[in-house]
């Protein structure tokens, strides 16, 4: 089952891993502006204060194998019809409203949703082995998507990766992701399972607790600073002197060390407190927005900067969701982190818009990389303090 999840997550993150490639050409061709074509996943983020809390209701009710089916053949179909932008931006906006509609029901609420339902004593790694699809995504599709842009242009790029995307993640979704949630569907019917599963706290309970005010305050922060500089990492290396090659090869780094990053802060996760793991983990990017500002143009520091973002990110979403289920159990854990999920978009979403602004207005995304480390001291502190885990 983990294998569908990490192909379902890896496809979740590709429009967003792409954008940073295919800013140039639409810059070049249409004469938008880098923070107008950043507002596109923006608009995603405004849907996902809605959608995500909405899908992970549709998961707690139907359970995520046919949320997820749905989403594979929404997404795919979206990310085509992004190559028919036409030269005003509204078509360009249009065409991220849809991907944002369809992002949602392959959004992690739905993989970790399953994971959590069959796992409980190696929860962390398994969270850890799926979520590296996000890795993945940072590691190929940034190059790859330089190279389908050089040789075809932009529109052929979008059409093939959507093309290679639905061949490869549909068949394994159809035939392989299953949950325990989908399983207590079947055998209890949709009533009971709440009660089939492992007890906790209502969605109404937990909306209200602070643990969930903190935990989402302390995701929010954290995606928004380091989504800034993931997003736009090929960008901002181009901007200290690297080609569009190296730029992007380097920005595949963050991928790898992601995925490095995940599978240990999976077994930290095990082992140890996982808000101190969440917490240690958020000050990794700002050691590499120094080296970025200290040492531009130099390469060895360049690749350490990009593989100590992907280390840090590597923790990010499956901390988060692993501290949601330990605090609140999984009778409302579709809902409840489907909010904080949705929080963490609308955040993916607002960083790119702002940074590409501070760079049209200073022409450098030095004051983005100076911005993190407060960001990111800010975000350990909530982190620390969460509570004790209840006993379910």
């Amino acid at each position: 089952m983990l294998v569908p999840s990490l192909a379902g997550i890896t496809l979740a993150a590709v429009h967003g891993y792409s954008l940073g490639v295919m800013i140039p050409p639409l810059e070049a061709e249409f004469g938008w502006s880098r923070a107008q074509i950043a507002a596109g996943p923006l608009v995603i983020s405004f849907i996902a204060l809605i959608g995500a809390p909405l899908v992970g209701i549709g998961v707690d009710r139907h359970g995520p194998r046919r949320i997820a089916i749905i989403g594979v053949l929404l997404f795919c179909a979206a990310l085509a019809f992004t190559a028919s932008a036409g030269p005003a931006i509204l078509s360009w906006w249009l065409r991220w409203a849809l991907l944002g509609i369809a992002v949602m029901f392959i959004n992690p609420v739905v993989w970790t949703a399953a994971i959590n339902s069959l796992f409980d004593r190696n929860r962390g790694k398994a969270l850890a082995l799926a979520l590296c699809g996000t890795g993945v995504s940072a590691a190929i599709v940034p190059p790859l998507t330089n190279a389908l842009v050089e040789s075809h242009g932009w529109r052929a790029a979008y059409l093939a990766l959507a093309g290679f995307s639905a061949l490869i993640v549909l068949p394994l979704v159809v035939l392989l992701f299953r949950s325990g949630i989908d399983r207590a569907r079947a055998d209890a019917g949709p009533t009971a399972v709440a009660a089939a599963l492992v007890p906790g706290v209502s969605a109404r309970d937990g909306l209200r607790s602070p643990t969930f005010l903190k935990l989402a305050a302390a995701i929010f922060v954290f995606g928004i600073s380091t989504i800034a500089l993931t997003t736009n990492a090929v960008p901002v290396l181009r901007d200290k002197g690297f080609d569009a090659g190296d730029a992007a090869a380097m920005a595949g780094l963050i991928g790898i060390g992601s995925i490095a990053g995940r599978l240990l802060g999976g077994f930290l996760l095990d082992m140890f407190d996982a808000k101190k793991v969440a917490a240690v983990s958020t000050l990794a990017p700002v050691l590499s927005a120094l080296l970025l500002v200290a040492l531009p143009g130099e390469s060895a520091p360049a690749i350490a900067a990009c593989l100590l973002l992907g280390l840090a990110l590597g923790t990010e979403v499956d901390a988060c969701a692993y501290l949601a289920a330990r605090h609140f159990g999984m009778a409302a854990f579709g809902t409840l982190f489907g909010a904080i999920n949705g929080l963490l978009l609308f955040g993916a979403g607002l960083a790119p818009l702002v940074a590409n602004y501070v760079y049209d207005t200073a022409r450098s995304y030095d004051p983005v990389l100076w911005a993190l480390a407060p960001l990111c001291l800010l975000s350990a502190v909530l982190f620390l303090q969460l509570g004790a885990y209840p006993d379910f």
